[in-house]
């Protein structure tokens, strides 16, 4: 089993407990975690930092996930230009992955049946299959997830697999807490993505109030918090296993954005994924 973890995690533990960053990357390493997730974004502007920081810790980047507009922007040129950019930098980082948020519906194209939703859809969906060209003779895998926001026509199981079915290459990151979002069984879409699933984010969550912490509202209205993998109400030991008796043997990515404790966070859930496989093994033995 390899595990990753998101490194805005590590700069919120880094903020949250007063550690330096290189103090930070040396226990989420003893944890048993292995590689980062991490933000284009933060990566280009921190370039030859944060490559020294996670050389010295012994971190790779395991998938670099980046933001675009697919959807509006109407010049071929600039797209071609920031998808590789984007495959380059993650290229330089060492990704063999990258994940593709590509864009956000406005308020004129939320109605699934309108003419503006399927043009900023199907904009999106070309810009998707050029990445996927350019990545594969870099080597890298390019994935979408199920994203949750309502603005996201890629949210729900169906919509996600419109992207995944129709584009050659394009691979699924199953994100287990995202479903939720919009009132969707886990398992259930766990089984419709299975065939297609390349990677995973295990996110758990939790209707419990944890104090100090923003919630995220899902689409009817109830106020989800962030939880340590294995802790919520998710199904997570179910998935987990299915993955890995069915010969899952990529990377987990530990999530859970908005912690009051990420570093307690991280090691838990870490400790949580690495007993569930021992666990496993057992059982195969």
């Amino acid at each position: 089993m390899k595990l990753s973890v998101f490194y805005d995690h590590i700069r919120e533990a880094a903020d949250q407990t007063n550690r330096s960053l290189e103090e930070i990357c040396t226990l989420v390493k003893s944890y048993g975690i292995n590689a980062v997730e991490m933000d284009a974004a933060s990566y280009e502007s921190q370039e030859e930092m944060i490559k020294k920081l996670l050389d010295q810790a012994g971190l790779q980047v395991s998938c670099m996930y980046g933001f675009f507009d697919f959807g509006h922007e109407d010049s071929v040129e600039v797209k071609d230009r920031q998808i590789r950019s984007f495959l380059s930098m993650a290229h330089r980082s060492g990704a063999s992955r990258v994940l593709v948020i590509p864009g956000f519906l406005n308020e004129q194209e939320m109605d699934s049946a309108s003419n503006e939703y399927q043009e900023c859809v199907q904009a999106m969906k070309a810009a998707v299959t050029t990445m996927c060209a350019y990545a594969k003779p870099l080597g890298i895998t390019v994935g979408m997830e199920d994203f949750d926001a309502l603005e996201a026509p890629f949210a729900t199981t169906a919509q996600l697999l419109s992207f995944v079915q129709e584009i050659t290459d394009l691979s699924c990151t199953f994100d287990t807490g995202n479903f939720l979002y919009s009132g969707e069984d886990a398992m259930e879409a766990y089984t419709a993505c299975k065939p297609y699933i390349g990677y995973v984010h295990c996110k758990d969550r939790t209707f419990e109030v944890h104090a100090g912490e923003t919630p995220k509202l899902t689409t009817d209205g109830r106020a989800m918090y962030a939880i340590p993998v294995g802790s919520g109400c998710i199904p997570m030991k179910d998935i987990v296993t299915d993955l890995l008796k069915s010969g899952y043997d990529d990377t987990f990515a530990i999530e859970h954005f908005g912690a009051v404790d990420q570093l307690a966070y991280m090691k838990q859930s870490a400790e949580w994924m690495l007993r569930l496989r021992t666990e496993v093994l057992e059982k195969k033995l």
